[in-house]
């Protein structure tokens, strides 16, 4: 079968490469002018007007890094050979390692370089046709017109557009949008000659909640890492962390942000970079078109929070491979596509939705119960799991199988074991503040913005 890719972004490139190496021809239509590029500091200079959040944080959870392990073994060698950094979660476990422990890995790099090797591979792909610099301005008959009035035959059409936008008359499943309620504030950093990522007691990187707002940290490639503070959409105060130094005023205030992004430790290599008008979107009803199928945040988009995009982009290309591999039709390829990928994708809308609920309610300053399984329930098995993972291997395995997508959510939801541990490790738990109240904070932020 031949297929019509719309969007060269990393779900596109990686639908194009496991469709090609099933056997398959395909043609992967990017509108921005992108090509393939030798080096991976080149990737940095790409200018991606179609993607809003491309210099925004990503990581391939331990799903992600398993699956582009099993689909382009030769694009993670490519990535870890330029910089890319594993992290090996399984690492804090206390006890013996167990089957399935070697999954329990994250690959941190930045978005930019993640599409620069997967651009890298699929031009080298006998089967793909990369098209650059090419707006889709509608569906054919059987695919896609173009600017310049070409029009892209194929027998299934791939929806790799995204989240943002697509062609008038672009068939997709209706869809009621639901705000995640916060902005993001990022910055990236580069740690200094002999300094190292900040170790402690969480599980992962360093990330917190003070009760009013939130900050998460991710790791990149190349000694690279960037903090985010997550704050609410209604709180248009606190959008004044848009500013570089009323961001870094806030982090000095903020434990242990204060360390990470001291001039002693690392030194800031962009601005800081908002990112709002977020949503959940779930759309894998399918647009009932036989023979076309949506990809990555075109079939379900979830808050980034959850950073569940790379990876999601990933399993749906692996999906869409495995179908083109047994379906001979169209429309019993589409079928089967989506009959595999839906259910898992919505039940992580679901959780993002309670989730991201959760989470507004609690920085509304509303009262909420994270220390067990009969309150606040989304919360107690987010961040309730977090704090505990460390101190219990079987909370650890369970919590990064959920949010690694290694798991079901079900399979966290149902261990009754796995909830009294939480509560009782919980319980004992001393949590200090991680940083100043809210009016302590904007006092800081306004005392450094009048002084510059």
């Amino acid at each position: 079968m031949r297929f019509a890719i719309a969007g060269g972004g990393v779900a596109g490139l990686a639908a194009g490469l496991a469709v090609a190496r099933a056997g398959h021809s395909a043609v992967v239509v990017e509108r921005d002018r992108v090509t393939a590029q030798d080096r991976p500091r080149d990737a940095f200079t790409v200018v991606r007007k179609g993607i809003p959040h491309f210099q925004q944080p990503h990581t391939f959870l331990p799903r992600g890094r398993k699956v582009l392990r099993e689909l382009a073994p030769d694009v993670i060698d490519t990535l870890l050979d330029a910089g890319a950094e594993e992290q090996d979660v399984a690492a804090k476990l206390s006890g013996p390692r167990q089957p399935g422990d070697e999954d329990l890995v994250y690959l941190w790099v930045r978005r930019p370089m993640v599409e620069w090797a997967l651009r890298r591979a699929a031009a080298a792909e006998p089967g793909i046709e990369l098209v650059a610099g090419r707006q889709i301005t509608g569906p054919a008959a059987s695919g896609f017109h173009l600017d310049n009035g070409e029009e892209i035959a194929a027998d299934v059409v791939v929806d790799a557009l995204g989240r943002y936008r697509c062609p008038p008359g672009w068939p997709r499943a209706e869809a009621r949008p639901s705000e995640c309620g916060a902005i993001y504030y990022c910055r990236y950093f580069a740690l200094n000659p002999g300094a190292e990522h900040v170790t402690g007691p969480w599980l992962l990187n360093p990330r917190g909640d003070l009760g009013y707002m939130g900050f998460n940290t991710f790791r990149g490639d190349n000694r690279t890492f960037a903090v985010i503070f997550l704050v609410p959409t209604a709180d248009h105060d606190l959008r004044a962390l848009r500013d570089n130094r009323a961001w870094m005023a806030a982090a000095r205030a903020v434990s242990p942000l204060d360390v990470m992004t001291s001039p002693d430790h690392a030194r800031p290599i962009t601005d800081v970079m908002p990112m709002g008008g977020l949503a959940n979107i779930d759309r894998t009803a399918g647009s009932g078109v036989p023979g076309l199928v949506p990809v990555g945040d075109a079939l379900c988009h979830t808050d980034p929070a959850f950073a569940y995009g790379l990876s999601f982009a990933l399993v749906h290309a692996q999906a869409l491979g495995r179908a083109s591999a047994v379906h001979t039709t169209p429309a019993d390829l589409t079928e089967a596509y989506l009959a595999d990928v839906g259910p898992e994708a919505r039940a992580r809308h679901t959780f993002a939705l309670e989730t991201d609920a959760a989470r507004t309610l609690a920085w509304s300053g509303t009262p909420v119960d994270l220390s067990s399984r009969d309150g606040c329930y989304p919360l107690f098995a987010f961040a309730a799991a977090l704090a505990a993972a460390p101190h219990d291997d079987h909370v650890l395995r369970r919590t990064i199988g959920r949010i690694g997508l290694l798991d079901p959510v079900s399979v966290f939801d149902t261990d009754s074991d796995l909830h009294d541990r939480i509560e009782r490790i919980w319980a004992g738990l001393t949590r200090p503040s991680a940083g100043p109240p809210r009016e302590q904070l904007l006092r800081t932020i306004t005392s450094e913005l009048v002084s510059s």
